[in-house]
């Protein structure tokens, strides 16, 4: 497990240039931000910068900016080419929000997306490419599985990150080509759609409330942001030893509702006790979805370093630092 001036130099040792697709998202900007408070040859992929409100609020430099449709396969290669970057990471995706519903986008974005960079890569080289798989991956086979466990997804979205993690796996065993696949679990934290869970239940709680709520036996392994950043930086630093390997990227601890709701309470001092079941639950919410991540312990180096204490302590000072209540991107405030 790294230091903040450990993983620093980590990640000045990477070799650039380093392109961070899905860089409007919300891990993506934060694994940006964290790569570019080290250096300059750092860029941020996205389809439509103009209006994307992270890039915006977080004032990314211009220069720094490249917009492109990965799914254009013309313009992917012209990208690729006048920039030839070293070190990818890839978390552009599609399809983990409930109103994300088009398949064939999921599939194009998250699978079809992911064979067309690499095969362009392969022209000119590069050093390390690490791809934002999910623990969606392993679909009712949720309770801490290992990364070799059966995969069994319930959801487009799921199969594509599938698709992806053999495409890697091919990729990186058979073509000796230098992939990782990391599969995340439940992040959270800075940048977050403001309509998420843990976005939404620290605004209400500041407020001295609950916002709508699911069972309280359904389950999360939540991560803070920094740590899954850490994560992908030293999976880029290590690739040579992780070709085609896949790593569970969690707490390892089963967080529920229930759980979580306790934690809000005490550190805000709640009276009220939240409404359990007045919000449905998604096709895919399940009492026990937490990770096995020992292997990226003893491979990588990685362990979460951020209790879900602090961290929400941090998601709530980020909220009064851009003004969350009021912002002209919070639509979850404003509908």
């Amino acid at each position: 497990m790294t230091n903040n001036i450990a993983l620093n130099d980590v990640i000045r040792k990477l070799e650039g240039p380093i392109f961070v697709f899905g860089a409007g998202g919300f891990i993506g900007i934060n694994l940006f931000n964290v790569i570019f408070s080290c250096r300059k040859d750092v860029f941020a992929i996205t389809q439509d910068p103009r209006n994307n409100w992270r890039l915006i609020v977080n004032q990314t430099p211009s220069a720094n900016v490249l917009s492109c449709d990965i799914n254009d396969i013309t313009l992917l290669k012209d990208m690729l080419d006048d920039h030839k970057p070293r070190t990818i990471f890839n978390l552009a995706a599609y399809g983990a929000y409930s109103k994300q519903k088009e398949y064939k986008k999921i599939y194009n974005t998250n699978f079809n997306s992911l064979v067309n960079i690499i095969e362009l890569l392969k022209e000119s080289g590069f050093a390390a490419y690490v791809h934002a798989g999910s623990s969606s991956e392993y679909g009712i086979n949720s309770a801490a599985p290992p990364e070799d466990e059966a995969l069994v997804p319930n959801s487009h979205y799921a199969v594509s990150k599938v698709a992806s993690y053999y495409a890697g796996k091919y990729y990186g065993m058979i073509e000796h080509l230098p992939l990782a696949h990391l599969r995340l679990y439940s992040a959270y934290g800075p940048w977050e759609e403001p309509d998420r869970l843990i976005p939404v239940l620290v605004a209400a709680a500041r407020n001295e409330g609950y916002p709508p709520l699911v069972d309280p036996d359904i389950s999360r392994d939540f991560i803070y942001v920094d740590d899954i950043c850490e994560a992908f930086i030293l999976a880029a630093a290590g690739i040579d030893k992780i070709k085609g390997e896949a790593f569970n990227i969690g707490t390892g601890i089963k967080t529920t509702i229930r759980s979580l709701a306790n934690i809000i309470r005490d550190q805000y001092g709640l009276a009220e006790p939240p409404a359990f079941g007045n919000m449905p639950n998604r096709n895919w919410d399940v009492p026990d979805w937490f990770s096995d991540s020992r292997k990226a312990n003893d491979i990588i180096d990685w362990q979460y370093k951020i209790e879900l204490s602090e961290g929400l302590q941090k998601v709530d000072s980020w909220q009064k630092e851009v003004n969350f209540d009021a912002a002209f991107w919070n639509w979850n405030k404003h509908t």
